[in-house]
């Protein structure tokens, strides 16, 4: 499964035509993600200097800093994210071009199917370049940065925060790999069902079929998501109970509670963001096999995906 990914993200790489606007908007986006990190610390400076009672012009200034790291982070933000749309449709019609330009078929059916394998792939890639764009890149970043500063406020916060991700990743990894199985399927019921509906209005079997397919893999996203969701709550609520107790005892300060908290609540936030992103990389890597088996598309070869 990873060296698929690696495989079908050097592919995609491969397809893009312009690689340099692509890689220096990416890298204008991962600037952008340290930003909402620092404002919560900033915030959490300002809560303890209250609680000290420091100076009013010290409070204000504080305020206004993170004043200008919003604006900052929301015009780096939007402008990137506006940018990197543009790149990934771009890339969509990179990859139609790609395969399309070898495309063999021998009738009108072959074609179609064809081309909403392609169209799965497209589709695929683009969903998830789409997210690694936003929420991804914030997600690597935070989930890098935030147990390093957790590590300096406190190192038994620090154990429980990778013990969380850790938790909540194996989990992922492991519904996920259920979650290929059915998506397999259903991208094979997709095409069938599309190469059907482009030649006859007969298509109630493989409608059926679809249906069926399709209900069995939403029952598994929730149970997937139910799962994980609650591994993530455990953990919130075991650390605001251990923060709590350290205030009462007087070790911690409310200022404290804000930073944590904070950083901890934003944690799920990435770690569901990473989740959703490996879920569509799913979908990528089935994608990529179905074009791979397809006898009528020679550009690229099972092989290289084994």
């Amino acid at each position: 499964m990873i060296k698929k990914t690696k495989i079908t993200l050097f592919l995609i790489f491969k397809i893009i035509q312009n690689k340099t606007r692509f890689l220096f908007w990416f890298f204008v986006r991962f600037i952008s993600s340290l930003f909402p990190l620092l404002a919560i610390y900033l915030y959490s400076r300002v809560v303890s200097n209250i609680e000290n009672k420091v100076a009013l012009d010290s409070v204000i200034f504080l305020v206004l800093i993170i004043l200008l790291v919003r604006i900052i982070d929301n015009f780096l933000r939007l402008k990137s994210l506006n940018k990197l749309d543009e790149c990934i449709s771009d890339i969509g019609f990179n990859i139609h071009n790609y395969f399309i330009k070898d495309l063999r078929a021998t009738n009108k059916e072959e074609r179609h199917q064809c081309v909403q394998a392609i169209r799965n792939f497209s589709d695929a890639s683009s969903l998830t370049l789409m997210l690694f764009r936003q929420p991804g890149i914030d997600s690597v970043v935070s989930l890098i940065t935030i147990p390093l500063i957790l590590f300096f406020v406190d190192s038994r916060i620090f154990v429980l925060e990778i013990v969380y991700i850790m938790v909540y990743l194996i989990l992922d990894y492991y519904t996920t790999q259920r979650y290929v199985v059915l998506r397999d399927v259903q991208n094979t019921k997709i095409e069938n069902y599309y190469a059907k509906l482009q030649e006859s209005n007969d298509v109630d079997l493989e409608q059926k079929t679809y249906t069926r397919h399709f209900a069995r893999l939403s029952n598994w996203n929730f149970l997937e998501w139910f799962l994980i969701q609650n591994s993530a709550v455990f953990f919130y609520c075991l650390i605001l109970g251990y923060t709590i107790i350290s205030i009462y005892t007087g070790v911690k300060q409310i200022s404290d509670l804000v930073l944590i908290i904070g950083y901890v609540a934003s944690t799920q936030t990435y770690l569901n963001s990473f989740s959703e992103i490996k879920d569509n990389r799913a979908n990528m890597t089935v994608a990529i096999d179905h074009l791979a088996r397809n006898k009528n598309i020679s550009v690229i070869d099972l092989d290289d995906l084994v």
